[in-house]
């Protein structure tokens, strides 16, 4: 259903052209909104892939049992000058949240870089007028997004609270040279690692690696996005509930295949040795990027490295080809590390209302539960100060200095944050 939000005053931009502000919070007014949306996006500062409709339809088909839609419309006349794109968590009704899965990059408000200013303004003071929410949760914000550009300091303007900190980063490769020149910078132990998992491999007999894109035929895109399915299935991502196989996923997966193979940003790849599927990347390619979205293999081939091997054939494949990054996805790992040159730094915000509930979470949040770590961590190193010389172990390395990932923020500098 899409309905006026009742309490919110007419917005005037100029005489006679009113905005309208409104919910939208079923599926078919969510469809209905498609040709609008994505002419939104075309004129954003950020036109990502991640903006489109159609990847926000396929992460509502993962998300439709867990939340619901609380989409925030913005129109004047028959345009959409703004759409925000929130759910509300169905064990957390007064939560709103950007509508996000584990394989998002990036999120942002979607609205023309020339409305930014306009339409925030008038979001903020709906959401301030608003007592059906206590607290309003951004994540996977690029530090150029029309959120922390343009909204988050509209709610501070409308006397809202929003504390901002630092998340893990986006890391990515500049694809736009040769692979010669990229192999270049690698590591002599990277290179080595490579060899030894290509050598491990061809004892399984003949290697193939499969490209299946969005000039694949229908029968060839199928068989492959089953393949896909069922390395995930068996990877090590069974235990954490997101593997291809399960309901939400599977059908966030299927529906994205379907839009990206006719949209042109699909990019599947598959490892086969000895006739078998081993290892698959699954990628949207959209303007000048590529997105990694799920890379898996066999949890029983851990030892023969057939991910490694796969990612860098693709990643030859993908340089000097007219693209110009790479993107890992967020978060820090070895595996990156190895790869990465570069780090997109992202954000996360929190905002919350002035209701009775909104001022006890952000005590809670940003002030009882800051306390309580501090006090911990003073605990636990009072202890270690006054524990006895015997109780330590000279043999032992649990205690040795690891460096972080290159490209991860150092865990011994305090994070920025921002809270007003």
């Amino acid at each position: 259903m899409s309905t006026t939000l009742a309490g919110t005053a007419p917005v005037l931009a100029s005489p006679g052209k009113a905005l309208e502000l409104s919910d939208v919070t079923d599926e078919a007014s969510f469809a209905a909104l498609a040709a609008a949306w994505n002419d939104a996006v075309a004129g954003a500062a950020m036109p990502s892939v991640f903006l489109r409709h159609e990847w926000f339809d396929a992460a509502r088909t993962w998300c439709c049992t867990s939340a619901r839609l609380a989409v925030i419309a913005l129109r004047r006349e028959e345009r959409a000058l703004a759409i925000l794109p929130l759910v509300r968590p169905v064990d957390r009704p007064r939560e709103l949240g950007l509508l996000t899965v584990p394989d998002t990059q990036f999120a942002d408000l979607i609205v023309a870089d020339r409305d930014a200013t306009e339409a925030c303004r008038a979001i903020a003071e709906s959401l301030r007028g608003r007592s059906d929410w206590d607290v309003l949760r951004f994540d996977y914000l690029r530090e150029d997004s029309a959120v922390v550009r343009h909204l988050l300091p509209g709610l501070r303007d409308a006397g809202l609270p929003v504390h901002v900190a630092e998340r893990e980063g986006n890391p990515f490769i500049d694809i736009g040279r040769s692979w010669p020149d990229y192999f270049a910078t690698r590591s002599r132990r990277l290179k080595k690692a490579l060899n030894l998992a290509a050598n491990r491999l061809s004892k399984l007999g003949e290697i193939r690696v499969e490209h299946v894109t969005s000039a694949s035929d229908e029968p060839t895109l199928r068989r492959a996005l089953d393949d896909a399915i069922a390395i995930s299935a068996a990877s090590w991502k069974q235990r954490t509930g997101n593997a291809l196989d399960q309901p939400g996923p599977q059908a966030f997966i299927r529906a994205l295949t379907e839009a990206a193979w006719q949209q042109g940003w699909l990019s599947l790849w598959l490892l086969h040795a000895g006739g078998r599927p081993l290892a698959m990347e699954y990628q949207l390619v959209h303007d000048s990027s590529v997105h990694a979205l799920r890379a898996d293999f066999l949890a029983e081939c851990e030892a023969i490295s057939p991910g490694t091997h796969l990612f860098r054939q693709l990643l030859e494949g993908l340089c000097d080809r007219g693209w110009r990054r790479y993107y890992l996805g967020p978060g820090y790992n070895a595996y990156k590390a190895r790869w990465s040159e570069g780090v997109a730094p992202m954000r996360r915000a929190v905002v919350y209302n002035r209701t009775a509930r909104g001022r006890l979470e952000r005590l809670v949040e940003e002030f009882a539960k800051p306390a309580l770590r501090r006090a911990r961590a003073r605990l636990l190193s009072r202890d270690d100060r006054e524990a006895p010389a015997e109780r330590a172990d000279p043999d032992s390395d649990a205690s040795a200095e690891r460096s972080p990932p290159r490209g991860a923020p150092d865990p011994s500098m305090p994070r920025k944050e921002a809270s007003s």
